[in-house]
């Protein structure tokens, strides 16, 4: 006889009855067989079904139940992103594994176990498939790319502990969507977008301005006034983090911000504006209100790494400015037009308008090459 499982009959009726351990559940289920009681094999096939209903639940237990994902997860998310400076990546990850708890219980995955590259694919499908609450969008491949990768921590986690044996969620070959590429905001977006944010809380100007002046992300705009330093001219933020702890730079006060900083110190500010938990989505339903749609509060990053570009300022002291670490990414924030390589154009025809000049540039001389 199973611990999880078995099979009876009940008074009045001409079937078979089996009892189980229900993992979605959580508690012991009774149910009938279409297997009759007259029927000699009715016994040995109600059997086999309890057979595969014992060891679903012997799975689901575990060991003593200290195998299941609640057992153990949602403790080891808070330990790996406790303290307040983490607490936007401890709601985002959080956010990340309901999405997960839903699709492994509805699939009878109640332990790391039992999860498989098949799954994990399958996850991938169900989680495009869904719609966001606030947006009505879609929600993209490359966000569900990025729930498997949460879960790939989780599931080292759990072959650390013993709880599993390999990863499903490494080395999937599913590449990513091309991202959307975030625009430069014009002269004549940024007069609408001023204009229109009079009538705003107070803190989504003082975001944004301070964003399109410095360039940095929505989180950085919300600065302690101890980091704007009004002497040396300078600002500090808090960028993102580097090896799990909290990483600033300090970078040059842009001139024109420095009425506006004035102005907060003055008024006794202890931070230059508290940015709230849905900005984001708040400045996304901006944008779309004053016809701008096509923009985010990400464009004002773009907008500054394209504007130092075009002053001539070099890459280098560019990404100093920003506080970006890779040329790599430095570079995806460019949308220089045709006009700004203007003069390189005319560098090229410089060179070959055939003068004795321009071809000594382009080649090496005799004596060169005998060198």
């Amino acid at each position: 006889m199973s611990r999880y499982a078995n099979v009876f009959e009940r008074r009045q009726s001409r079937f078979w009855y089996i009892w189980y351990w229900c993992p979605k559940r959580q508690k012991r289920v009774q149910e009938a067989t279409p297997y009759l009681l007259d029927d000699h094999q009715g016994r040995r096939k109600a059997m086999e079904l309890v057979q595969e209903k014992s060891k679903e639940a012997a799975l689901d237990k575990g060991t003593n139940g200290t195998e299941r994902w609640e057992h153990w997860v949602p403790d080891f998310i808070k330990a790996r992103h406790c303290g307040p400076e983490r607490a936007n990546t401890l709601q985002r990850v959080q956010g990340a594994w309901k999405q997960w708890y839903v699709f492994l219980m509805d699939n009878h995955l109640c332990t790391p176990r039992s999860l498989t590259y098949n799954d994990v694919l399958k996850f991938v499908t169900w989680r495009s498939s869904q719609v966001r609450k606030t947006s009505k969008k879609q929600i993209s491949k490359n966000t569900a790319l990025a729930d498997v990768k949460f879960l790939s921590g989780i599931m080292t986690e759990a072959i650390h502990r013993g709880l599993a044996n390999v990863n499903p969620c490494q080395k999937l070959g599913i590449p990513k969507d091309e991202s959307k590429e975030k625009p430069e905001i014009t002269d004549h977006e940024l007069v609408k977008i001023r204009e229109a944010l009079k009538s705003r809380p107070e803190w989504m100007s003082i975001c944004f301005e301070i964003s399109w002046n410095q360039g940095c992300r929505l989180r950085e705009t919300q600065v302690p006034m101890y980091n704007v330093d009004l002497v040396g001219n300078t600002i500090s933020f808090q960028a993102k983090r580097r090896g799990g702890r909290p990483h600033y730079f300090t970078t040059s006060l842009v001139p024109t911000l420095r009425p506006l900083m004035e102005r907060l110190r003055d008024e006794g500010h202890t931070v230059t504006c508290v940015v709230p938990d849905e900005a984001g989505r708040m400045w996304h339903e901006f944008f779309k209100e004053i016809g701008l749609g096509h923009l985010c509060f990400h464009c004002c990053r773009v907008s500054v790494v394209t504007r130092l570009a075009r002053a001539g300022i070099s890459i280098q002291k560019a990404m100093r400015f920003v506080g970006h670490a890779s040329e790599l990414i430095h570079r995806i924030y460019l949308r220089l037009r045709a006009e700004d390589v203007a003069d390189a154009a005319v560098a090229l025809a410089s060179s070959n308008d055939g003068s004795p000049q321009s071809r000594r540039g382009r080649q090496a001389t005799p004596e060169v090459l005998a060198a």
